[in-house]
């Protein structure tokens, strides 16, 4: 069908003039688009097949930024800076191609440059491979360094200063032609937290970088920068020497010409900075090495360093504490002068090199010592202990110390935990000066301190079946057993049981003990023993270590770490012993048999037969120095007690693991840490403790606590823990309300870090003390609670109770303070030693003038000046002195003779005797250390004074070093056999003959006299001058021949008959003479030869020895005959009632006692 079309009337002529206006419409239109270039035909093209090249670019002023970057940042910046002043950065003109090659904002990169980035500035030339300039944000926008702006990404570095130092750490990619930086990216803004170098400081020592520690790339391309520095104006942070840079390309130098990569940064250096040291260079410190020091002063100039190898310090540290970490010269200043004038001369000597050799040579303590002290080798970390959650990833605490808390607030009594033990909640933290027991639940505790001068090192829980009944510690003297009472605390320090051998080093319960309970201790070499103890914690023997370990440790000369002892595989009871030269096995039960050890690895660098092994081993990292056998702690493992399957043990390398059934060693793989991000691995595992728990081990090392998963049987790896930071030296657990708490030790290493060191303070713990006398008295200037210590226990024992216990300290504050009462004598004792002038005495006792123990009060002198001892009146002077406040006057510590008269004050002491029928403390004294003129009183009436007794004691000393050897053929093992000089007795070494007739008065022993020794009590039967007579003329002078020593004193009040005098008294040592057989031929004796002497003998001699001969001279009266042949021919004339010959008589030399004609001297 037909379709037609009809319009209504007048339609026809209405669409008739639209389509006139139409055609109108097109001519028009047609007409105006003339006026525009003719534009080409375009075809379909399918994308796949395009070249993808970018539309073009519109570029108006030709200067090869595109129009649309230019119209991106046109518009001008202007603020106001921080000081005031007026900002006005302007922009970027599309139709100026000049702006090409400014830097408008002084950044070190003209615009050219900040349009290209990341690629480098020929990123316009033709034909350079690129995409599009700019990077994309997180928010995937397309951005650009701002021309305008100097630190477009805000991060306080500018532009040009990151691309430098994206450039420097290699950012350069040489594929892609661009800057490729996952730090210094002048795009990047997280660049502001970063501190690559890792040179901030950790103020509070809890072993982390918080981003406020953090020395950032930022600070370090600012320091030294003024407060009101602005980059726009006043220009980048560097010095620049125009038109020329540096001809070094290293940091901090900034090369120019062909050297140079960015060659607008020295045009940017500011002018502010007129006087720097060198030329052409960043004037901060180095981002990326953690010791920036570039110049020194010589001693006459202040010259720069090329290469720069800082000054030891971190530029942090230095940072921190207001020092310059671009100069290497204040590394050896003392800014806050605390140190110590050690050989007291006047001048505390400067630190004159950076060597160790040269540090310990300077009085100083330099800036770098301090360095030194605060870090410690590495454990700069708050020691004391810390807990958390067993599995948390969270938190920890570190428990007080007692000075720093309320008394009712849980604490401990020490920094340096040295154990750790736990029974039911209640923790005995084991620390150097005491025991800390504390309950967190029942909110108790109790502190326990040892005596002073006494140091604990190791200790362990008593335990009938579980319940612990007491503990035993390891110390600096030995063994300590205290018991527990019945609430688990210490009993008190009287009721304790002591054990005093060597040094304990390292505990350990024997297994398969009797009914006792026995404890191996071990120290260094063959030093120890084990202590047998009963269920009352009572010590019932002490006894040896067996013979096959004691030599094998010594052999070694190994220092004992760690002990464990169990039944092995459950068959062999085995002790192990971890040391510093590796592992010593010994199969015994007692530890006090003959089995002889074996080595399961060693190693040492010193000569020694024992075979170095250590292949087993993981090795030590690359660069390490320490020693890959030395064991810090080793624990056995197993399903019970009583059938240990391994033997965890830990080295400077790793965890270990010994598998007891084949002997085997694992190490590595799940048993590593690997570290925190690439970091730390050296210090995870060089590992301190070890702590099973049946599910898990938990391992203490020198970064901190970490834990691995699995058993003896199987290890999985990993186990996430709270790292309780710092040096973990031991580590328990505590069940609790469901939650397992884990404690650990961090040690305080040498020096605690309690406080900082501080180099502007020159008492940087505020105890009292100089920093610099502590360090050269070997305490701890970070420790503000040492002062407080008496550690060489040289107090007062005032009670004399036998408890051990000090009632008036001389604390290193004391020690400290001292100040010398003579002239010879110098401030400050020395807190490390009891008797800094050596003299005998100990510096607290002769500043409170207390001898108490030093004196021998039972002993004393009647007013006549008779000797007595041990009666009645003695016994009670002890009870006297000590009732009494102030018996003696204070002695100089620091001044061994205190009154200057040649005998030191404790010897004056030790000999000393009060004289009188009573004691009062008023009495006079035979020696007195405040009376010089004591020295030559003589109150056993030798003939020898006190001065001479006491120079004697030094002949003996002599001896015994060997120095009387070639002169005098005296041995040093026979004068260690000579007695002590006694100004108190007559004759000191007992053998009847006076000292003063051994010595003749003398105050030192001349070589003219050897055979006659007032020490030498041997010498009583020598005859040095040969004299005596050959009776049956043999040839031969026999004993009973000679004139010995002995019959030569003698002879002034006795007369002899074989062996015994002619009174019937017997003869020392079974000697016998002949010499005196004739005497009584002609009649008995009336009178001895002392008693008829002349008086060219007797003249000169002294009461106690009037009558006697001279052992060195054989003719004693020089009337030319021996004294000898006159006594064996000597009689008693009963008519003339006297000797007919008498070898002190010298004028019976003319007389004719046979009347043959003949003078005796002519027979």
């Amino acid at each position: 069908m037909e379709r037609s079309v009809c319009f209504a009337e007048g339609e026809l002529m209405r669409r008739s003039q639209t389509t006139l206006l139409t055609t109108v419409a097109v001519v028009a239109s047609l007409l105006f688009m003339s006026q525009f270039p003719t534009i080409s035909n375009v075809a379909n093209v399918h994308p796949d097949d395009t070249t993808q090249t970018p539309p073009p670019n519109t570029d108006t002023d030709g200067d090869l930024i595109p129009d649309v970057h230019e119209t991106l940042f046109e518009d001008w910046m202007n603020w106001t800076a921080p000081d005031g002043r007026n900002v006005s950065v302007k922009g970027l003109d599309k139709n100026n191609a000049s702006d090409a090659d400014d830097d408008p904002d002084k950044d070190g990169l003209n615009s050219t440059e900040e349009f290209c980035w990341p690629y480098p500035a020929n990123c316009t030339a033709p034909g350079f491979p690129r995409g599009l300039t700019g990077e994309l944000d997180a928010n995937n926008d397309r951005i650009y360094l701002d021309p305008r702006m100097s630190d477009s990404d805000g991060d306080g570095m500018p532009d040009g200063f990151e691309a430098y130092m994206c450039q420097r750490i290699g950012g350069f990619d040489q594929v892609t032609q661009r800057y490729v930086c996952p730090s210094y990216d002048p795009l990047n803004a997280s660049d502001l937290t970063l501190d690559g170098d890792n040179d901030g400081f950790d103020v509070d020592r809890d072993g982390v970088l918080s981003e406020s520690e953090r020395y950032t790339s930022p600070e370090e391309y600012a320091h030294g920068m003024p407060s009101n520095f602005t980059t726009e104006l006043d220009g980048l942070w560097c010095h620049a020497t125009l038109p020329e840079g540096s001809v070094l390309k290293s940091w901090p130098y900034i090369p120019s010409g062909a050297n140079a990569t960015f060659h607008n940064l020295l045009t940017a250096c500011t002018s502010r900075e007129s006087n720097p040291v060198g030329e052409d260079l960043w004037l901060g410190t180095d981002p990326i090495l953690d010791d920036s020091d570039r110049y020194l002063w010589d001693g006459f100039a202040i010259r720069p360093l090329y290469p720069s190898f800082g000054d030891g310090i971190p530029d942090g540290w230095e940072v921190h504490f207001g020092l310059d970490p671009l100069n290497r010269s204040n590394a050896l200043d003392d800014p806050d002068l605390d140190g110590w004038d050690a050989n007291r001369d006047g001048a505390i000597t400067s630190d004159l090199a950076r060597t160790q050799t040269a540090l310990n040579l300077g009085e100083a303590l330099s800036t770098l010592e301090e360095y030194f002290v605060y870090f410690d080798d590495g454990n700069t970390v708050y020691p004391g202990l810390k807990s958390t959650l067993l599995g948390d990833n969270e938190s920890y605490d570190v428990m007080p110390l007692v000075y720093d808390v309320p008394g009712d607030v849980l604490s401990i009594m020490h920094h340096d935990v040295r154990a750790i033990d736990e029974h039911d909640g209640t923790v005995y933290t084991m620390t150097r000066y005491g025991v800390s027991v504390f309950n967190e639940e029942d909110n108790n505790q109790q502190h326990q301190w040892l005596p002073q001068s006494v140091e604990l090192h190791d200790g362990l829980l008593l335990r009938a079946d579980t319940t612990p009944y007491g503990l035993v510690l390891g110390t600096s003297i030995g063994f300590a057993i205290a018991p527990l009472l019945a609430d688990g605390t210490i009993a008190p320090l009287s009721s304790w049981s002591w054990a005093q051998t060597e040094e304990v080093l390292a505990l350990a319960l024997l297994g398969g003990s009797d009914i006792n309970q026995h404890v191996i201790g071990l120290g260094h070499g063959r030093d120890g023993g084990i202590v047998e103890i009963d269920g009352s914690a009572n010590l019932v023997a002490t006894h040896a270590l067996g013979i096959g370990l004691a030599s094998g440790l010594e052999e070694a000369n190994a220092t004992v770490s760690s002990i464990a002892h169990g039944m092995a595989t459950g068959t062999t009871l085995t002790l192990f012993v971890g040391t510093d030269r590796g592992l010593f096995v010994v199969e015994t039960a007692s530890a006090r048999d003959e089995v002889a050890g074996v080595w399961r690895f060693f190693f040492t660098p010193e000569t020694t037969s024992i075979p170095t092994n250590v292949d087993e081993l993981r090795s030590l990292p690359l660069g390490a120095a320490g020693n890959p056998a030395e064991v810090r702690d080793v624990v056995l493992d197993g399903p019970t007690s009583a059938n240990a399957q391994v033997l965890w043990f830990g080295t400077d390398s790793g965890l270990h693991k010994l598998n007891l059934n084949d002997d085997s060693i694992d190490h590595s793989g799940l048993l590593l840490h690997p570290g925190v991000d690439g970091k730390q691995s050296r210090e995870a595992n060089s590992i301190q403790s070890i702590h099973p728990t049946g599910d898990e081990l938990l391992v203490g090392s020198d970064w901190g606590l970490w834990a691995v998963a699995g058993d003896y049987t199987a290890v999985y790896g990993l186990q996430d823990q709270t790292r309780l930071p710092g040096q973990i030296v031991a580590i328990a657990t505590s069940v609790g309300e469901g939650n397992i708490t884990v404690y650990g030790a961090a040690s305080p290493g040498r020096y605690a870090n309690i406080q900082l060191m501080d180099p502007g303070a020159n008492d940087s713990d505020a105890d009292g003390m100089p920093d610099g006398w502590e360090v050269a008295n070997g305490l701890d200037p970070t420790d503000p609670w040492d002062a407080l210590y008496d550690i060489d226990g040289d107090g007062l024992d005032l009670d004399q109770s036998g408890d051990l216990s000090l009632e008036r300290l001389w604390t290193n504050l004391d020690e400290f303070r001292y100040t010398s009462t003579t002239p010879e004598g110098y401030d400050s004792t020395n807190p490390r030693v009891g008797d800094t002038d050596g003299d005998g005495l100990g510096d607290g006792a002769e500043y409170f003038g207390f001898f108490f123990e030093q004196s021998i009060l039972w002993c004393h002198y009647t007013v006549q000046l008779a000797y007595v001892c041990d009666d009645a009146v003695g016994q009670a002077a002890n009870a006297t002195y000590l009732s009494m406040a102030n018996v003696d006057s204070g002695t100089d510590p620091t001044n061994h003779d205190s009154d200057g008269d040649g005998m030191p004050d404790g010897w004056e002491i030790k000999h000393r005797r009060w004289v009188g029928a009573s004691f009062s403390g008023g009495n006079n004294w035979s020696l007195d250390p405040l009376r010089a003129d004591d020295a030559n009183w003589d109150a056993d009436g030798d003939g020898l004074p006190n001065l001479c007794e006491y120079q004697w004691s030094i002949v003996r000393l002599m001896g015994i070093n060997g120095d009387l050897l070639v002169d005098y053929g005296e041995s040093p093992e026979a004068a260690a056999t000579w007695a002590e000089a006694d100004p108190n007795l007559v004759d000191s070494d007992g053998d009847s003959l006076p000292d003063g007739w051994e010595s003749k008065g003398l105050c030192s022993w001349d070589p003219s006299r050897v055979g006659v020794n007032p020490l030498n009590g041997s010498d009583a039967f020598e005859n040095p001058d040969g004299d005596g007579y050959d009776i049956n003329r043999d040839g031969i002078l026999s004993s009973d021949e000679a004139f010995v020593n002995y019959l030569e004193y003698h002879v002034r009040s006795d007369l002899f008959n074989g062996n015994q005098t002619l009174d019937g008294e017997e003869l020392p040592d079974g000697f016998t003479t002949a010499l005196f057989d004739n005497i009584a031929a002609l009649g008995a004796p009336e009178a001895n030869f002392g008693e008829r002497a002349s008086g060219s003998v007797t003249t000169g001699q002294s009461t106690y020895s009037v009558g006697a001969a001279d052992p060195l001279n054989a003719d004693t009266d020089d009337d030319g005959m021996p004294d000898g042949w006159e006594v064996w021919f000597a009689r008693w004339d009963l008519l003339d009632d006297e000797w007919t010959l008498n070898p002190l008589d010298s004028t019976d030399r003319w007389e004719d006692a046979d009347d043959d004609g003949m003078t005796n001297w002519e027979e």
